[in-house]
């Protein structure tokens, strides 16, 4: 029991892009299906009063078995699920056990509920799958943007399942590539079409995804952790996005990207041109930034999406490693090098 609490198609073309942004909104203006589940009535009552006003269908259950029927009984229906972390019976980690060997429901963004954010509860819940979390108590606008944000992480897979099933798979047969992109939605085509040519493509595109971004956003345009909060907050992060990247200090910066197979693994260099940051305090999800809305893409693409991610110099370079024919936990024994080489160099090799 528990104390009550007081993106766009990969399609390398403008039409693809402008497609995109009317899918995505079209998403958003769409009602999203969010599991409650909380032991206690009076907690599933105060979080269906907080969302009853926004475009969710709210769906509650009483205890992890009878959420883990619910989510069982239609393993595509739900856009993100609330979880109570402690519960009689089957508590919110065993439920998440159960969800990460289900190939539809581990891809679900939960928001655990929890009454400490101590460094072991977040570790325990990394593990389990949870990025998003809220502190007991919490109040309405926290839990509000807390969930809006598991909800577009949910929109995001189910746009990456989709799209991955629309794509050729002539793109596996790519054995080495230079890209450069400039946009947010080049970023996001780039990570499709990369993702495609990899093992669990669903899981690279995510990571490629959120790292892409990172480069476009966070490196070439100079925004920063802060920035992006107040400009989240004030409603105005796209409009600024889509004004920086036209401005003369910005629109001559890309972020490059080489891909490279090898006999065992593939290599994907991202490469930005700004001043680099420190790569070390996103890693991990940090207790002091889990009631924010956004800073967990680095921790959520190395635990999900990749063998192995290592930042180089200043920060404005991330080396990915995906493993292709190896068991899990082995390391990677290719002739992957210390510094990236460029494709002219592979050629003459």
């Amino acid at each position: 029991m528990s104390p009550r609490p007081t993106l766009y198609p990969s399609r390398f073309t403008p039409e693809a892009s402008r497609l995109a942004v009317v899918e995505m909104a079209c998403m958003k203006n769409t009602s999203s299906r969010i599991l409650l589940v909380d032991d206690e009535e009076s907690n599933l009552d105060v979080l269906v009063e907080c969302l009853r006003d926004e475009p969710y269908e709210l769906v509650q259950a009483h205890n992890g078995e009878e959420a883990l029927a619910q989510l069982q009984q239609d393993r595509q229906g739900f856009h993100a699920m609330v979880l109570d972390r402690m519960m009689p019976g089957m508590s919110g980690l065993d439920l998440l056990s159960h969800m990460k060997k289900d190939e539809h429901l581990q891809w679900l963004p939960v928001v655990m509920q929890t009454a400490a954010g101590s460094p072991q509860e977040i570790g325990e819940g990394i593990e389990a799958g949870v990025f998003f979390y809220l502190i007991k108590p919490f109040d309405q606008l926290l839990l509000l943007r807390i969930v809006s944000a598991a909800v577009e992480e949910g929109l995001k897979w189910k746009r990456i399942f989709r799209n991955l099933s629309q794509q050729s798979q002539i793109i596996e047969l790519l054995q080495q590539g230079r890209f450069h992109v400039r946009t947010m939605e080049e970023a996001y085509d780039l990570a499709f079409l990369l993702g495609r040519a990899c093992p669990n493509s669903e899981k690279v595109v995510f990571g490629l995804n959120e790292l892409l971004m990172n480069g476009v956003e966070h490196g070439n345009l100079g925004i920063g952790f802060d920035e992006k909060t107040a400009l989240q907050a004030s409603g105005t992060w796209e409009e600024e996005i889509q004004h920086r990247v036209g401005l003369p200090e910005y629109v001559h910066k890309v972020v490059d990207v080489q891909f490279e197979r090898y006999l065992d693994c593939i290599q994907v260099t991202i490469t930005d041109q700004g001043s680099g940051f420190d790569w070390r305090k996103y890693e991990q999800i940090n207790p002091d930034r889990i009631l924010e809305s956004h800073g967990r893409g680095i921790a959520m693409a190395k635990a999900l999406s990749f063998s192995r991610v290592e930042y180089r110099g200043k920060g404005n370079q991330v080396v990915c490693v995906i493993k292709t024919d190896l068991p899990t936990g082995e390391e990677c024994i290719s002739m992957v090098s210390e510094t990236p080489r460029t494709a002219h160099e592979l050629e003459r090799a």
